[in-house]
C-alpha cells in the first residue's frame, strides 16, 4: 500500500514560523487545522530568562525538553527540567516555566486537542506593540480557554 506523505513529512527545518516579542520563536509542526482538531505540535525555541505568566488552559500540554534548562511549577510544584525530561501538563492545572542559565532552550509542546496557534497569532501583535494592551490580552487568551493565575516565574523559585 502506497501512502502519499506529502502532508505527513515536514523536514527538521520546515513548518510556519513566528517570533513573539517575549522571547519565544515557534515553528509549528502541526496544527488544529492539519490534524482534523487532534492536537497542535510545536517546537519552540526560547530566550534565556523567558517563560510565560502562570496559566491554565483547556488543552492537555504535553512538554519534552530538547535543550537548555528550565524551571517550572505545576500546581503548587516547582521542579527543574532539562534534556530528555518530559511533562504532561492536564487541562486546567496552572502552571509557568521559566528559561535559566545563558542559554537559549528548546521544548517540543504539544497541545491536545488542538487549536492553539491561533491563540499564538493573535497575541502576537500584542506582544509586538510598545506597551501590552492588557484587556485585550485577556480578551484574546479567554477567547481560547486560557486563564492568567499569576506572574511569570521569578529566577530564584
Amino acid at each position: 500500500m502506497s501512502i502519499d506523505t506529502s502532508g505527513l513529512l515536514l523536514r527538521a527545518d520546515e513548518g510556519d514560523s513566528i517570533f513573539l516579542a517575549s522571547g519565544e520563536f515557534m515553528t509549528w509542526k502541526a496544527t488544529g487545522e492539519t490534524t482534523a482538531g487532534k492536537y497542535d505540535q510545536v517546537e519552540l525555541v526560547t530566550l534565556p530568562h523567558a517563560g510565560p505568566p502562570e496559566h491554565t488552559h483547556t488543552q492537555d500540554e504535553l512538554f519534552y525538553f530538547l535543550e537548555g534548562t528550565y524551571r517550572m511549577k505545576l500546581g503548587t510544584q516547582v521542579v527543574t527540567l532539562s534534556a530528555g525530561d518530559f511533562v504532561q501538563v492536564p487541562a486546567g492545572v496552572s502552571h509557568t516555566w521559566r528559561c535559566l542559565g545563558k542559554n537559549a532552550g528548546k521544548i517540543l509542546l504539544t497541545y491536545v486537542p488542538g487549536g492553539l496557534r491561533g491563540f499564538f497569532e493573535e497575541i502576537r501583535p500584542l506582544y509586538l506593540a510598545p506597551e501590552l494592551d492588557l484587556p485585550k490580552a485577556m480578551a484574546i487568551a479567554e477567547k481560547y480557554g486560557m486563564v492568567v493565575t499569576g506572574p511569570p516565574l521569578a529566577e530564584e523559585e
